[in-house]
């Protein structure tokens, strides 16, 4: 189910306000202008409905209704519009020539924006094909939407000052007339007098209607009647532009009170920048000494782990040389171990032919001893006395 947007319209001779079907917002760029179609759905003749364009203007975020004051933009404005009727129609023959220049433009994206009431007679309007409303509407939903258009100039939401005045009851003859009742002013919406400044309106001549001519006769009661409303008139209308002219400087005031209060607040928070920046100027200032006094530990310590480093180099070749020494004497004792090895190896051998050889020797020796004691005297053998 399609939702519809609509929007607050206080429309003349309706005591309370009534609401409109917003069609579509669209911005055109050459004019760096805003617009917005709504509907009252008034039928002016069968199959067709008035639908009404009016000034979209944006500022700060904040939105105003009003009328398109320049000739050229309404031109635009509804030539652009006609170009969103014809896409509305026939969709799928946007692309078909129309045998004039088509107007950029895109949708204005509205979604949780606040629109101030606006009155339909400042508005233009148009008559359209009932069946385009909300074909119009669809397509104002579903198509991709942008910000509207930011408003460079000063908006100034409009006043009026109603003209429609009460004509005191006549009396009856001889009797005095009665005292004008003024009008309640029609006031613009409170949230046009917040947004923006309001720049009063010239206060304007009244015009003052002079009785007809007296006839040849006395004047009538009817005459004197006629100048007494319009003196009333006239009284009346000065008494609304005062009061309006009040109210205006009451807004006046208060968007004073509130752009001081606003001066004095961005002082207090200029103040309390200043302080911020000064403390944290502070707190750079001892982070830099304390970085520097760290380098400068961090230099030392850095000479200091360089004179060890050169301390465990020179240990390093010590240990390295020591180890070539001990491997050496290794090598050198291994070798003896090796030597040593092969002579015990072998004294087995030896002590076996040691033990051969004494065994030997003493047989020898036993074999020369009985020799010698069974041999004669002056055996060959036997040493010469002289």
């Amino acid at each position: 189910m399609l939702l519809l947007r609509t929007l607050v319209l206080e429309q003349s001779g309706h005591d309370a306000p009534v609401n409109g079907a917003l069609l579509c917002s669209f911005a055109v760029a050459q004019i760096a202008s805003n617009f917005l179609a709504y509907s009252l759905d008034e039928e002016t003749e069968p199959g067709s409905s008035r639908v009404y364009l009016a000034a979209l203007r944006r500022k700060s975020e904040r939105y105003f209704l009003g009328a398109i004051d320049s000739k050229e933009d309404l031109q635009t404005a509804t030539r652009v519009f006609k170009q969103i009727l014809t896409l509305a129609a026939a969709p799928v023959a946007k692309s078909a020539s129309t045998g004039e220049p088509q107007i950029p433009y895109h949708f204005v994206d509205l979604k949780g924006c606040k629109l101030p009431p606006a009155r339909p007679e400042d508005h233009h309007s148009l008559t359209i094909k009932k069946s385009l409303v909300m074909k119009v509407i669809t397509l104002g939903t579903s198509a991709p939407g942008l910000p509207a258009i930011e408003s460079n100039s000063l908006i100034v939401p409009s006043i009026r000052f109603s003209s429609t005045m009460v004509s005191p009851p006549r009396a009856l003859e001889h009797s005095e007339p009665a005292p004008p009742v003024p009008e309640p002013l029609v006031e613009p919406p409170p949230s046009a007098l917040v947004e923006a400044p309001v720049v009063a309106a010239p206060l304007q001549a009244p015009v003052i209607r002079q009785p007809e001519p007296a006839r040849q006769d006395s004047p009538t009661l009817f005459e004197v009647d006629d100048t007494l409303a319009n003196l009333s008139r006239v009284a009346q209308e000065l008494t609304q532009q005062k009061l309006a002219v009040l109210r205006q400087e009451e807004a006046l005031e208060q968007l004073s009170l509130e752009l001081r209060q606003e001066k004095a607040d961005f002082e207090q928070e200029s103040q309390r920048s200043g302080e911020s920046i000064a403390e944290k100027e502070a707190s750079l200032q001892l982070l830099a000494h304390t970085l520097t006094a760290r380098e400068e530990q961090l230099a030392g310590s850095a000479a200091l782990n360089q004179a060890e480093q050169r301390r465990m180099d020179e240990r390093a070749r010590y240990l390295e040389s020591q180890e070539t020494r001990l491997h050496d004497r290794d090598l050198a004792v291994r070798h003896k171990e090796q030597q040593l090895a092969a002579a015990l190896f072998q004294l087995p051998v030896l002590r076996d032919n040691l033990r051969v050889a004494l065994q030997t020797l003493d047989e020898s020796l036993a074999w020369l001893s009985e020799t010698g004691r069974s041999q004669p005297e002056g055996h060959p053998l036997q040493p010469d006395a002289n």
